[in-house]
């Protein structure tokens, strides 16, 4: 198996073509590893499964290879066409498991309405109304701090609510459940086939822990483990990716309203967080990369601070029993 520390130091981000061998050899070198005859990957129809995918049949071939998708009734119409449409151009077989009835039987949908009723009582998902979560990085403000809140959209009109610590951990914790369920119903098609499960989280979220403990957390190889998102985007068009999908913008696919990883999580565009994510890794003096980016210094400052406590909870995640 390709040792992790040793893919780090060979791969050279300048050369797509030997970066993408790296990454294709990964794959093979884990399925020799553990004696698996293929690989699965949980598709979502953006730009990090499809990748993953690619790189899979790069590395196994087409037949060897399956592809998963797992919307609820949450999800977008498109998710399921955007999957089909990367399997379709990689030659790989689509299954379709629909994970609405265990999250229902969990409390998913119920528990997390509860708390939007709790803000905006009149809210009826019955009606149309939708919501999400979105992070406000409280830019350009000093004295405001960064949270979460609440976007609810009804009859057309959206709204903003604050959510408050207790609202949003209930909200998330509930949501979170999303994710590993589909990660059972991974495990439950990739055991039958004697497949290893293909990781699609990158680099910038599994050091600052954008994603799930026992959720999308999980796999036996991560071949973006060492690139970011903007990294991926140079693989993906060089493997093949459908443009349709690089050109898709980056969706959790998570609340019943529409939503960006932008939105989400970032609270910045895809490329300035891949630059300011690098610059504080790298230590460098938020003001100097203000200058250099064109930001204000207390808006890097709250970034850098925003990144210090995310990689202390992707440690959190890391441990298991």
């Amino acid at each position: 198996m390709t040792d992790i520390q040793e893919l780090s130091r060979r791969i050279d981000l300048e050369d797509v073509g030997a970066t993408t061998d790296l990454l294709v050899a990964s794959i093979r070198d884990t399925a020799r590893h553990f004696r698996r005859t293929g690989a699965i990957v949980a598709l979502s129809g953006g730009i990090d499964s499809s990748a993953c995918l690619g790189l899979a049949v790069r590395a196994l071939g087409a037949k060897r290879v399956v592809a998963l998708t797992l919307p609820d009734k949450e999800s977008s119409g498109e998710t399921v066409g955007y999957a089909q449409e990367v399997a379709d151009a990689f030659g790989v077989e689509l299954l379709h498991r629909d994970i609405t009835a265990p999250l229902d039987a969990l409390g998913c949908y119920d528990d997390r309405l509860a708390v939007v009723r709790k803000i905006v009582p009149e809210f009826d998902a019955d009606a149309g109304d939708r919501y999400s979560v979105e992070f406000d990085p409280a830019l350009g403000n000093d004295e405001q701090l960064q949270s979460f809140r609440l976007n609810v959209i009804r009859g057309g009109e959206q709204t903003m609510h604050r959510l408050g610590g207790r609202d949003f951990l209930t909200i998330m914790a509930a949501t979170n459940q999303k994710q590993r369920i589909r990660m059972l119903s991974t495990y439950r098609i990739a055991d039958e086939r004697n497949q290893i499960v293909v990781g699609t989280s990158n680099r910038l979220e599994l050091d600052q822990g954008f994603y799930v403990k026992h959720g999308d957390g999980c796999g036996e190889v991560f071949p973006l483990r060492h690139l970011l998102k903007s990294h991926v985007y140079e693989v993906a068009a060089h493997i093949g990716v459908p443009e349709s999908v690089q050109k898709r913008p980056p969706t959790t696919d998570t609340f019943s309203a529409p939503q960006s990883q932008e939105e989400y999580f970032y609270g910045t565009s895809v490329r300035m967080n891949d630059e300011l994510w690098l610059a504080w890794d790298q230590q460098e003096d938020p003001a100097a990369t203000a200058e250099r980016l064109g930001l204000g210094t207390s808006d890097v400052e709250k970034f850098f601070e925003l990144y210090t406590r995310r990689a202390l909870y992707a440690e959190y995640l890391l441990t298991s029993l």
